[in-house]
């Protein structure tokens, strides 16, 4: 994919690629060698990009449209999460940079959208080519994992208090 200003500065915007600044000349040659590797997709209004449970390896960075964050109950009901727009700088399936992960959430197209990918073999290799850039996106979906990890664990132990209240009648 052709890396324009417009392209380089949406990527910037985006969480994981937010400690490169397009001022920095370094920086922004980093983040034009990820437009190289990005691949546009187009989604029709009700696709599943993502389906929860399945293995993945690619990222994708919503470049226009909007889309909605499902998950399912323990009966397999799907209920909505989130609805997740362009103008959120949204993207989604970053463990696979580092690892395929097993979707914990179905993406659908909510509206007509264009996604773009980023499969996570191809941004490995760029990684080995350009550590600095690995670095910096590493740090940022490990900060983002242990915030997930940190909500997570807070949630368990309201969850406990509220088990030992129901236990004990309070």
């Amino acid at each position: 994919m052709e890396a324009t200003k417009e392209l380089i500065e949406k990527l910037s915007k985006l969480e994981i690629f937010s400690d490169l600044d397009i001022k920095d000349a370094e920086h922004e040659r980093l983040l034009e060698s990820v437009c190289k590797i990005l691949e546009p997709v187009k989604y029709s209004a009700g696709d599943i990009i993502i389906q929860e449970g399945d293995v993945g390896d690619t990222l994708y960075i919503l470049y226009a449209g909007t889309v909605q964050a499902r998950k399912k109950t323990p009966n397999n009901d799907q209920f909505a999460v989130a609805n997740l727009a362009t103008e959120q700088n949204v993207f989604f399936g970053e463990v696979a940079l580092v690892d395929k992960d097993t979707r914990s959430a179905t993406i659908c197209a909510l509206t007509d959208c264009e996604a773009l990918k980023l499969e996570g073999e191809e941004f490995k290799a760029l990684c080995d080519k350009e550590p600095l850039l690995g670095y910096h996106v590493m740090y940022r979906i490990s900060r983002r994992i242990a915030g997930a990890l940190r909500r997570s664990n807070k949630d368990l132990m309201l969850l406990y208090e509220a088990l030992i209240d129901e236990v004990h009648g309070d």
